[in-house]
């Protein structure tokens, strides 16, 4: 797996070049910005899978780095994860705005770095086998994964980037789930619970099988908060969740 990683500190390229070989990842390519990013990917061929890049960066910063970077069909599906010392919720929701795959803040713990990878490959991959199928009718699957591979929050944060509508649902049956309008999370339920309450329990949940019927109708609006402030919230439980184990 072929790793570019981008930030303008010499310094913060070696410590996270260091978490990188710990979980097992040696082929790292180094970038000092954007510009200097774009061009290791033209000269590489955009044989890299994956890319680390920081927020702030003089030149070109991390946010115009995925938007060029999305603008390539080479591009379109390349996970990108943000990694940056800013960590408020607006930075955060503007970095899934754009296209990036999900954000870590620093520091990080190997674990958490381990599981975002995981994750936004899990989304690649996904994206990658849409091209390829034809799904007929909504009582067939769009995409299905575990979210032992795949978070939620990467997965609610490629639905809602990719203005996707429908419902998706959580584990055996229909006992949880949520319905999703234009990339907008408007209701969720889970057992005897709805709203906000239920999503962010089910955010919790680290284990199940998934499915995404797409064009189902919602099934209430219980919803009122953007889906990125949901988002915030379940990233940060996702993080504790595993930075604890």
């Amino acid at each position: 797996m072929n790793v570019l990683l981008v930030d303008d500190s010499g310094l913060s390229r070696k410590v996270q070049a260091k978490v990188l070989r710990e979980v097992g990842l040696s082929a790292i390519t180094e970038a000092r910005n954007g510009l200097d990013a774009l061009k290791k990917l033209e000269e590489s061929g955009w044989s890299i899978d994956l890319i680390l890049t920081d927020w702030n960066m003089p030149g070109m910063d991390g946010i115009s780095l995925i938007q060029e970077v999305r603008k390539s069909p080479k591009g379109s599906h390349l996970p990108i994860i943000v990694v940056s010392s800013e960590g408020e919720d607006s930075r955060i929701a503007q970095a899934f705005q754009v296209g990036a795959s999900s954000y870590i803040t620093k520091p990080f713990k190997k674990e958490v770095l381990q599981r975002k990878i995981q994750a936004v490959r899990a989304i690649a991959e996904i994206e990658q086998a849409q091209q390829a199928t034809v799904v007929t009718g909504s009582e067939t699957p769009l995409i299905e994964g575990d979210l032992e591979r795949l978070g939620l929050a990467e997965l609610v944060g490629f639905l809602n980037f990719s203005k996707k509508s429908g419902e998706l649902l959580i584990g055996a049956g229909d006992a949880a789930g949520m319905s999703i309008q234009d990339g907008e999370v408007k209701h969720s339920w889970l057992g005897d619970r709805d709203g906000a309450q239920a999503f962010h329990r089910i955010a919790a949940l680290q284990s199940g099988r998934f499915q995404f019927h797409e064009g189902r109708p919602s099934r209430g609006s219980t919803i009122t908060v953007g889906t990125m402030s949901l988002l915030m919230d379940a990233m940060r439980l996702l993080d504790e969740a595993h930075g604890a184990s």
